[in-house]
């Protein structure tokens, strides 16, 4: 009775060894092509880079999300006249931060030659953000004192109000916004 046991385990045993070793002898080096590690002139793998693009395409992809929050955001606040300056403003600072951001990390990937450098390297980007930050926060301020009563807490609710995205916890921010605006 032991005997076809212990055989069926070793076939199985090699055989298991057998797929791990085409695995990893595949083109792919090992990673699997589904894990963002495919080959260059798959259009899926976006050049080979993990999740679908490299960083330059992630950042381009950012902008656009980031631009189009604030056409959203534009269309809810139905702006007058009068405070499209202020709105000009905040939409340039946000926009001056998302790209100081982004070019901190193109930075960083230039990796520093020591350990200290690398610390410093992260320090300079930290107080870049911050800045940039500070002015972002002083656009939001002077707009949010352009609005009116009722502008007012729909930027409250667009900056403020957002669900934790994810499986089984609300689904993307937008959607919900726009049923909840449809069953008003």
């Amino acid at each position: 009775m032991k005997t076809p046991r212990k055989t069926l385990l070793a076939i199985a045993m090699i055989a298991g060894l057998g797929v791990t070793a085409a695995a990893v002898a595949s083109p792919g080096g090992g990673h699997g092509r589904m894990m963002g590690y495919g080959p260059e002139d798959c259009p899926m793998m976006r050049g080979g880079h993990q999740w679908g693009g490299g960083p330059e395409q992630r950042a381009a992809r950012m902008q656009e999300r980031q631009a189009e929050r604030m056409e959203l955001l534009e269309a809810r606040l139905k702006l007058q006249p009068e405070q499209q300056a202020a709105w000009q403003a905040f939409v340039a600072a946000q926009t001056t931060h998302h790209e100081t951001m982004w070019q901190g990390r193109r930075a960083m990937r230039d990796r520093a030659t020591t350990a200290p450098a690398h610390f410093e390297q992260r320090v300079q980007h930290m107080e870049q953000r911050l800045a940039s930050m500070k002015t972002t926060a002083q656009a939001a301020a002077e707009l949010y004192a352009a609005l009116d009563a009722e502008q007012q807490p729909v930027m409250d609710r667009f900056f403020t109000d957002r669900p934790r995205r994810g499986m089984m916890r609300g689904g993307p921010a937008e959607i919900l916004e726009q049923a909840a605006e449809a069953a008003e």
